[in-house]
């Protein structure tokens, strides 16, 4: 064989065998600790959606309030759809998201408007009457004291008294370094 075939066939093993596809692990269920690679992406047959838990990288040690994690996961895409932080409307999806994901304190794509006394996911579609819920008994959506705050977000972290992941409402200058994407791509 001549030089030229083997550099050629050791590029292709070398590219097959140590180049990552994504920045994603196969099984993952948390970000790395340096936010280098997600946990996901994972598709939910109830939503028909994918979902991805990212970790901020940029300055490690820094946590994303709200609004910084809305924005960055808008600028992430997967099968040619732009992501959006996650919206979790029914049990399925829940259980899915507890399945999949062991991180706690996490953003997701619901707000609390304190004025109105709504509830409404980054799509635009009113919670405030949801068939599901999943508060912390401690903040339920009943019982959220805004102060002189327009808006409260709302992540994932874990329930006061069960330890499973639940919703809880938090002020506007809260952050957390995870936050969760969705992809509703409507097909696998």
């Amino acid at each position: 064989m001549n030089n030229s075939k083997v550099t050629l066939i050791f590029s292709l093993l070398f590219t097959i065998f140590y180049i990552p596809l994504s920045a994603a692990e196969t099984g993952r269920k948390t970000p790395s600790p340096d936010g280098t690679v997600s946990a996901g992406p994972y598709y939910n047959p109830a939503s028909k959606s994918y979902f991805e838990l990212f970790r901020m990288q940029k300055k490690p040690g820094r946590n994303a309030k709200w609004f910084e994690a809305k924005a960055l996961a808008e600028k992430q895409y997967f099968k040619n759809t732009r992501g959006r932080l996650a919206i979790i409307k029914d049990l399925d999806t829940h259980q899915f998201l507890l399945r999949n994901f062991s991180a706690k304190n996490y953003w997701i794509g619901l707000q609390y408007f304190c004025n109105t006394q709504t509830l409404k996911w980054v799509d635009g579609t009113d919670a405030t009457r949801s068939q599901f819920t999943a508060w912390d008994t401690d903040w339920s959506n009943t019982y959220i004291r805004c102060g002189n705050m327009n808006y409260m977000p709302v992540h994932y972290t874990t329930a006061t008294y069960t330890k499973a992941l639940r919703w809880r409402a938090s002020g506007p200058n809260k952050g957390y370094v995870i936050y969760l994407v969705e992809y509703p791509t409507g097909k696998e």
